[in-house]
């Protein structure tokens, strides 16, 4: 997901409130009960990129990249708080549960720096960003979101580069910053749609008579089968420990 603070121009992936704090106190989420975490980011992201692609669609913006960021910021909120999740809603007990849309990485933009950047919470106030690498990510968070997180800041980075370097005078504009969300999204989609994949297949998800879908991106069970695999698993374990006995 993508904010822009005031701070500086940057755009800038959102997460949930407390959900990067949970990601990093947890390494690894290559478990079959790692499945609705997971599945519920791509909701997540897959929400936040039909939103950008809805204002190009309609060619109607937001009048500011304030307004765009506080704009997809509350609908996702909203969603988040609402049915976003359906029957892989978080039990009310985990962290985030009732969070709110947060910047968490991003790129900043302005004066053609491209830096891939940390947003660091201030409490009452916008958050303050850090230069981070790609590495850091990498230890901060488990493989997947670390993998979609880096791919989409470096759709942001290249777009950046390339503009700057072609003197791309719109590079600043709503426009611009709309149409950059939009891929940046869809490529991070992308990565975690692999993933959930993969998993579930190792999770003894059958799969499906087509590997992709016509976007060409991975197709994942629907997220009926997600809460089927992930209770299959449970009732397994249960009965392993039971025979152990």
């Amino acid at each position: 997901m993508k904010l822009l603070p005031r701070p500086s121009r940057a755009l800038a992936a959102l997460a949930l409130a407390l959900g990067c704090a949970a990601a990093q106190a947890a390494p690894d989420c290559d478990r079959c009960q790692d499945l609705p975490r997971l599945y519920r980011e791509m909701l997540e992201q897959e929400f936040l990129r039909a939103k950008f692609q809805t204002w190009i669609s309609q060619a109607y913006y937001p009048l500011s990249i304030d307004a765009m960021q506080t704009q997809a910021t509350s609908a996702l909120t909203a969603a988040m708080q609402g049915n976003l999740y359906g029957v892989l809603a978080p039990p009310a007990s985990d962290a985030g549960t009732a969070g709110a849309a947060a910047p968490s990485f991003g790129t900043v933009i302005s004066g053609g720096s491209c830096q891939l950047v940390e947003y660091v919470p201030r409490p009452g106030q916008s958050p303050t960003t850090r230069p981070v690498t790609e590495q850091q990510i990498r230890q901060k968070l488990c493989k997947p979101l670390a993998e979609f997180t880096i791919e989409h800041e470096n759709t942001h980075i290249k777009a950046c580069a390339a503009a700057y370097k072609a003197g791309d005078k719109s590079v600043e504009s709503v426009e611009w910053f709309v149409q950059s969300d939009a891929k940046a999204y869809d490529a991070g989609v992308r990565v975690l749609r692999d993933a959930i994949a993969a998993l579930a297949r190792k999770c003894q998800w059958a799969g499906s008579t087509n590997v992709r879908k016509p976007d060409n991106s991975m197709v994942v069970p629907t997220p009926e089968e997600i809460v089927t695999l992930t209770k299959n698993v449970k009732a397994k374990g249960n009965a392993m420990r039971r025979a152990t006995q």
